[in-house]
């Protein structure tokens, strides 16, 4: 597993990996970059891992200077399993204020899927319901935003083995809500966690 968090590590990583294309294209399979990685070195570094499995884009989004479409387009080409990331990374310049991940071929083959923002399922799925591949699903819920219909939409609609929701809420008071609203789905898990760990988790689901 490759973790860059700095630009000033990125920047050489790159240019080292530029140099060794064989390496980076068949090696490299678990990636994470996060901290002050720039958006134009994420893409550049994306497009030479092309037997990327795992990645996680945990970009801050001051950082994020430059066309998304670049990240976007190079992590087209990638077959990923797993993917955790901010997908306003992604979409930040989309032209259309409605998102469907299920229109991004990106998506299509990723089984663990961990979206970072807490807006999902307030009022859209952005498709979710879609990608039909998806086993294990993260997200935000909160008691007093996320809509119901919405987490039995995913629950109806996909092959899900596990549905994590991340909360800042009491996970007892969060337990009670899902309970009286019907939903005690033996495949929702809790955590107080801000971020997903699916071999930890999938030794307990």
């Amino acid at each position: 597993k490759i973790v860059l968090s700095e630009e000033i590590t990125a920047g050489p990583f790159l240019s080292s990996i530029h140099l060794q294309p064989q390496f980076a294209g068949e090696a490299i399979n678990t990636l994470c970059l996060t901290g002050t990685v720039r958006l134009e070195t994420a893409a550049r570094i994306l497009r030479l891992c092309k037997s990327l499995k795992n990645l996680a884009l945990w970009i801050s989004p001051s950082n994020a200077v430059g066309q998304s479409d670049q990240l976007l387009d190079s992590m087209q080409v990638l077959s990923l399993t797993s993917l955790s990331l901010n997908i306003s990374l992604v979409f930040r310049h989309c032209a259309s204020p409605v998102i469907s991940l299920s229109e991004v071929s990106t998506f299509s083959t990723i089984t663990h899927l961990e979206i970072l923002n807490e807006w999902i399922l307030w009022g859209s799925t952005v498709g979710l319901e879609h990608l039909r591949t998806l086993t294990h699903l993260s997200l935000c819920f909160n008691t007093q935003r996320t809509k119901l219909s919405l987490v039995t939409l995913l629950l109806s609609r996909l092959p899900l083995q596990a549905l994590v929701f991340r909360t800042t809420e009491n996970l007892d008071v969060v337990q009670a809500f899902l309970q009286d609203a019907g939903l005690s789905d033996p495949r929702i898990v809790l955590t107080r966690d801000s971020r997903v760990d699916w071999d930890h988790l999938s030794l307990c689901v």
